[in-house]
């Protein structure tokens, strides 16, 4: 029974007052903050593994084409009759070694983001990866045979979007002739960078005719 002159409690109803849906929205901000560049950092790291893997398994069918062919990895003419002056025309040699040609491709590179696994195989934007052509598994075993593709002048940009910018001018991928495969940190000044020779860092090591002979050449993708 109600005793006339005591005051009534009200009851609280649910839900968040303004107050609370402030705070709740900017501790969600702080931690998005915090955590968003972790997060793609860890994405970035893990697109970074996988390409190294796909360069790995080019890097193992290139080896098995050489043990087929007495040593020599592709080069000059492949099996269709054309000539090798890109990494694809280099790689079609590999039919019979890698039958998915999406191992070539590499998600939000500019030179080739996704292959269909059809014909023709691994044909022009179908693949990221470029290639050293001239070289012999009797070659030094640290000397580069496979990397990301690059600007297109054997050097590689922090332009995120273009060719040679996948990893935005911080780090290239390379399958060596040991079939190795690593991530190599870039050099450099400005928006253009290079990858460093083991021997001698502060040259390209995509400047392969300068020191492994004028019969090797650097090819990038078909674009």
């Amino acid at each position: 029974m109600r005793i006339e002159g005591t005051p009534t409690k009200r009851r609280r109803q649910g839900g968040f007052t303004l107050i609370e849906l402030l705070t709740t929205i900017s501790i969600i901000a702080v931690l998005a903050a915090v955590a968003g560049p972790a997060l793609n950092a860890a994405m970035e790291m893990a697109k970074m593994s996988s390409a190294m893997q796909k360069a790995r398994q080019i890097g193992l069918g290139l080896r098995a084409y050489a043990t087929d062919n007495g040593g020599m990895f592709p080069t000059g003419e492949n099996d269709l009759g054309e000539s090798i002056s890109t990494s694809n025309a280099a790689f079609r040699d590999l039919y019979d070694y890698i039958d998915d040609e999406r191992i070539y491709a590499v998600a939000g590179s500019a030179w080739g983001s996704e292959a269909d696994s059809q014909d023709p195989y691994c044909s022009a934007g179908e693949c990221h990866f470029a290639y050293v052509s001239g070289l012999t598994t009797t070659a030094k075993s640290w000397w580069p045979l496979v990397t990301d593709g690059s600007d297109g002048t054997g050097t590689f940009t922090r332009k995120i979007g273009e060719r040679g910018g996948l990893w935005k001018g911080k780090k290239v991928v390379v399958t060596r002739i040991d079939g190795s495969a690593e991530s190599v940190k870039l050099k450099g000044q400005g928006e253009t960078r290079f990858m460093p020779r083991l021997d001698k860092p502060e040259q390209n090591a995509l400047d392969v005719s300068s020191y492994m002979g004028s019969r090797v050449e650097f090819l990038d993708p078909e674009g």
